[in-house]
Order: structure tokens, then C-alpha cells, then sequence
């Protein structure tokens, strides 16, 4: 679990993030992107490299993100994705969860948050494998 897609908007905010991420982990690769079509491209391009994606969840529109954490868990099931967001309201929580992300992040991010996420990443891995073999 080293190769990480950044889908964020905020240049600034999606490079605290992977300085986060390496704080935590040694990457082999963190791929950043901005726009939703650009995330969908890398995603059907090379999903055999990518492990998992940290998904804004408001990127050109309020909960325009849901588009691609639908997309990812109809075509491949085993991404895992943590959301992250600064949204708190209840209803877009519960709206969110319901597409089943590993992680539901809120802003602002926290090493403490990351590695959970980074944990669960890694658990949802190791199932994904021994449910195969």
C-alpha cells in the first residue's frame, strides 16, 4: 500500500496532504489531481498501480465527488477511498456513507486522521487478499 491518488481542487491543501501521507508512510508514488475527469482517467488507465484514493468530496460542486466514489466502487470494487471534506451536516454524512468509502476525513486533516485511514487502507487490503486466496 504505497501508491496514493489525490483527488483535490486546493493545490495547497492536496500537498498538505501528501506531506501527510509521508509523514506516515514511505510512497512509492503520489499522483495528485484537480479535476474529476482527470482522477477517472488515471483510474481506468492504470488501476492495477494505484492502491488508494484520498477523494475531495466538494471538487467543481457541492458533492460532485460522489460522482467519482460511485464510479470507483462500481469498477473497482477493492479501491479503497476515504473521503475528505469539511462538510459535517449530518445529512451529507449520512449521504456520503452511504456509498461505503473507508474513511469519511474532515477538515482540517491531522496526521492522526491520515494514518487511521491509512490503517484502515491497509485492512481492507489484507481482507481483500485473503478473501481471494
Amino acid at each position: 500500500m504505497n501508491r496514493f491518488l489525490i483527488v483535490e481542487d486546493n493545490k495547497l491543501m492536496a500537498e498538505i496532504l501528501a506531506q501527510i501521507i509521508r509523514k506516515c508512510t514511505t510512497p512509492k508514488d503520489i499522483i495528485k489531481v484537480s479535476s474529476l475527469a482527470a482522477a477517472q482517467k488515471i483510474l481506468i488507465d492504470s488501476n492495477s498501480w494505484i492502491d488508494a484514493v484520498f477523494l475531495d468530496l466538494n471538487i467543481d460542486k457541492p458533492l460532485d465527488g460522489l460522482e467519482l466514489l460511485s464510479f470507483i466502487k462500481k469498477n473497482l470494487p477493492n479501491m479503497p477511498v476515504s473521503i475528505i471534506t469539511s462538510e459535517s451536516d449530518a445529512d451529507v454524512v449520512k449521504q456520503v456513507l452511504s456509498h461505503q468509502p473507508q474513511d469519511y476525513l474532515v477538515k482540517p486533516l491531522s496526521v492522526k486522521q491520515v494514518q487511521r485511514s491509512l490503517d484502515k487502507f491497509r485492512t481492507k487490503a489484507s481482507s481483500a487478499a485473503g478473501g481471494s486466496a
